[in-house]
């Protein structure tokens, strides 16, 4: 991988999350795919030693030109409830995260696209860090012909791979295994090269080139993960 334009990304202090952001913002205006980061479901609850009924809202400079039956911005509310003495006492609550973060489609075909970010400063993806859940959501995506598997960035290398849900499912399945090392990846799959403009990780291409390698459903990868499985218990 190329080291400016990632490293500016990071350089901005953005972040992985925040430049793969920035990279689904370019695919959209490019017209290459429509992919946004999923919201967590959850609610706000007011905890049991505090005893009121709905906000107290202290007004102030901000919200004094408002009128009864006003809208109020939600930046504004924020601001007037962490102006006031209690503070916002809510806590969010997140509920099921059934879902990856990132989920869309890829044009012109409208083929879908199902991810998740992990970020990993050691050199390999430790399955402790998938969610069950989510892996078993993934497979279910790939099985129907999506897209889907892991955008991983491994910081010390600051390299970042493309791992289909497909090569993860093969390594979970071997027992002696609990993690996929970066050696794998830099020898089966595409590294991620930086793109033109906003377009930070253009993962998209490194895809297609697997794809292409591989075959969609990434049938001949799983064999040669199974060759390197084979060789690591000799």
């Amino acid at each position: 991988m190329t080291r400016g334009r990632p490293q500016r990304g990071a350089e901005r202090g953005s972040g992985f999350q925040e430049a793969i952001n920035h990279t689904n913002e370019a695919y959209e205006k490019l017209g290459r795919a429509c992919i946004t980061r999923k919201a967590i479901p959850g609610k706000y609850v007011v905890p049991t030693n505090i005893r009121r009924r709905g906000l107290v809202v202290p007004l102030s400079s901000a919200l004094a030109h408002l009128k009864t039956g006003d809208a109020m911005p939600a930046t504004a509310l924020r601001q007037a409830l962490a102006a006031g003495p209690e503070g916002d006492p809510r806590a969010f609550v997140p509920e099921s995260r059934g879902e990856p973060d990132y989920g869309g489609v890829i044009a012109p075909t409208g083929r879908g696209i199902f991810y998740d970010a992990k970020t990993t400063k050691r050199d390999l993806l430790d399955f402790d860090n998938l969610h069950p859940h989510q892996v078993t959501f993934l497979e279910r995506m790939a099985a129907c012909g999506a897209v889907s598997g892991f955008l991983v960035e491994f910081a010390s290398r600051r390299s970042v791979f493309f791992v289909p849900i497909q090569v993860v499912a093969l390594f979970r399945l071997a027992c002696r295994r609990k993690s996929i090392p970066y050696r794998f990846c830099a020898e089966h799959l595409e590294r991620i090269q930086a793109g033109r403009g906003l377009v930070i990780y253009d993962y998209l291409s490194a895809v297609e080139s697997q794809e292409r390698l591989h075959g969609a459903d990434y049938a001949q990868l799983a064999s040669q993960a199974s060759r390197a499985l084979a060789a690591t218990r000799r």
